[in-house]
């Protein structure tokens, strides 16, 4: 495995109820300040939320009963590498940009169960089923 699936890649930095990510088949529970590495799957359970902020300054919040999966998120500037693949499988989300949306936003896929939803602005809002 590349050594970039398992670096920090953001910090949770708000949280309602209870949230948790499976990482290497472990499930871990989460509080504000923990860090989110590439390869994680984060869970918010009923009446649950959680606020978190990438590297580059981009901000995600889930609503209750959510599952996202960082597939990769690596945002250098200064290496001309841009690269952010999310999957939301189940909840609500919203997703507000930060450098990867001004400087490569062609290069962030955030895909739904139907498709994939690809960035021309800098925030939007998407619920699953």
């Amino acid at each position: 495995m590349s050594n970039f699936l398992f670096s920090d890649v953001a910090l949770v930095k708000k949280m309602t109820g209870t949230v948790e990510v499976k990482r290497n088949k472990k499930i871990i529970t989460i509080k504000i300040g923990s860090s989110l590495k590439n390869g994680d799957i984060i869970i918010s359970k009923a009446n649950s939320s959680v606020g978190i902020v990438f590297d580059d300054g981009s901000r995600l919040s889930l609503g209750e009963k959510a599952i996202l999966v960082i597939k990769e998120f690596k945002v250098k500037p200064e290496k001309n590498e841009f690269n952010v693949d999310m999957t939301l499988k189940k909840g609500k989300a919203v997703f507000n940009s930060g450098t990867v949306g001004k400087l490569a936003p062609e290069s962030v896929k955030f895909r739904i169960p139907e498709g994939v939803i690809g960035i021309r602005g800098t925030q939007f809002a998407v619920e699953v089923e």
